[in-house]
């Protein structure tokens, strides 16, 4: 992904950062914790040593990782977004936190047993460079490795979808009303929820990164999904 796209996304959370939780919560009428934890605990399943969380944002799911992980197992988050670091950092202390790109990770090959990411995808594919970014995660992982993707999906039924993105449109606009300045980074995140992919056609960029083994947990009628893939 250019420098120039990944910083641009990044501006869109510089004024969202110390309400992102808040609004997280409110947006999916508190469920985005649970399909968090099950993110996690898909992870976990192989218990890795070592898990990296890329695009980590405020940590919410890094967290969830140190909490449901075995002793010792080690945790790293990355994003790109200093200040969604700092509330990080104070949230988790026990995880380790850097700033990177997601598409250049500062890690060696085979660097870790899992690797995650939670409502970050729809972001990364802002260039249709998802597939790259995937064989990124796919390098730092040791053979073997999983990786595990939490993410808006577009529901096959129509009706769910229509719903579903009246919904987003509604209540992101209301977030924004009440928080004008950042009325443009809730419009952002409306458009690139609307605008993704379907389960199965992000099970198909997965496949194409490198990934084997794609297994899919679908979520709230499909408007959410889990992917899971072994490398």
């Amino acid at each position: 992904m250019p420098r120039e796209t990944v910083e641009a996304v990044s501006r869109f959370y510089d004024g969202i950062f110390h309400c992102y939780d808040a609004a997280n919560r409110l947006l999916t009428l508190g469920l985005d914790g649970g399909w968090r934890a099950r993110a996690a605990k898909a992870a976990l399943r192989s218990s890795p040593a070592s898990c990296l969380d890329a695009c980590t944002g405020t940590g919410e799911l890094a967290l969830l990782l140190e909490k449901f992980s075995a002793p010792g197992t080690e945790i790293t988050g990355v994003d790109f977004n200093e200040p969604m670091l700092s509330v990080a950092r104070k949230k988790a202390p026990g995880v380790r936190f850097l700033r990177a790109d997601a598409a250049h990770l500062p890690f060696e090959d085979g660097a870790f047993g899992a690797v995650t990411s939670a409502f970050a995808a729809r972001n990364l594919d802002a260039d249709g460079e998802l597939a790259g970014i995937f064989r990124e995660f796919r390098r730092v992982l040791k053979p073997g490795g999983v990786f595990v993707n939490l993410e808006t999906s577009r529901p096959r039924s129509a009706l769910i979808r229509f719903c579903f993105h009246l919904y987003v449109r509604l209540m992101t606009a209301l977030v924004g009303a009440f928080t004008p300045k950042n009325r443009p980074a809730y419009a952002f995140l409306s458009s690139t929820i609307r605008n993704f992919h379907d389960a199965g056609a992000l099970s198909a960029i997965i496949l194409k990164s490198g990934f084997s083994k794609v297994e899919t947990i679908p979520l709230l009628f499909g408007a959410v999904a889990i992917h899971r893939a072994i490398k």
